[in-house]
């Protein structure tokens, strides 16, 4: 028997839904994936809590009771079973990593599971190399500029009569050196921004609509891993 297992953080919100939702899928897909067992767990669940009010809510608006889920915590024996770890973040996916490094190539974020994140790697690699960059610059403009920053803090020091001017060509200089690496940092928050998209965000406390918007993006993510399990079996 196959086991996935679904983590987010209490159990209770978007891993209870997961749960609920795969097991639909899994069996309006019949007999093409019997033996596929859903599971869930938090990394900080409190063992037996019920799904929040509004989970509850959004899932029976979608013909499924999870009124009787009970939350149960991430444990190495959980990540153990299981063949395949879908989790909400990629915090989450970490946490998991953390708990038991050798499940790195059964654990994966939902949207990084179904291709949302696409060439990760890449986009790592090109967020590290963005940060050297930036780095190398800005040493490059200390070393540059060395003398005439320690000798304009001495002055702030010594002549308080001309702090304001001091201070004013020190701004000067942080702004020569903003300059110096706009473009890469504009390029690093872009990227950072892109990468951060994969998570499924939390609806913890939210209103019920936010917890309709995630359940949502939660079923459109499943329906690509259904897809791809279906392909799996074929194989």
């Amino acid at each position: 028997m196959k086991t996935i297992l679904f983590v987010c953080t209490g159990n209770t919100c978007r891993s209870s839904m997961a749960e609920a939702l795969m097991c639909k899928m899994l069996t309006e897909a019949g007999e093409k994936v019997q033996g596929i067992r859903v599971i869930s767990a938090g990394t900080s669940a409190v063992k037996g809590q019920r799904a929040s009010k509004n989970a509850v809510q959004v899932m029976q608006e979608k013909d499924l009771d999870i009124s009787s889920h009970q939350a149960r915590p991430l444990t190495p024996e959980l990540v153990q079973q299981a063949d395949l770890i879908l989790t909400m973040t990629r915090n989450h996916k970490a946490q998991v990593l953390q708990l038991a490094p050798d499940a790195k190539e059964k654990t994966y974020s939902l949207k990084e599971y179904a291709g949302r994140l696409g060439n990760s790697g890449e986009i790592s690699d090109e967020i590290e190399k963005l940060q050297r960059i930036i780095e190398r610059k800005k040493a490059d403009f200390y070393r540059d500029y060395e003398e005439e920053i320690k000798a304009l803090r001495n002055q702030r020091y010594e002549l308080m009569s001309k702090l304001q001017q001091v201070d004013d060509k020190i701004k000067e200089l942080e702004i020569k050196m903003a300059k110096a690496v706009v473009n890469e940092q504009r390029e690093l928050v872009y990227l950072q921004d892109k990468i951060s998209s994969v998570d499924i965000s939390d609806p913890f406390g939210q209103p019920m609509w936010i917890y309709r918007e995630c359940a949502k993006e939660i079923e459109e993510e499943l329906k690509i891993v259904l897809n791809k399990l279906l392909e799996d079996l074929k194989a």
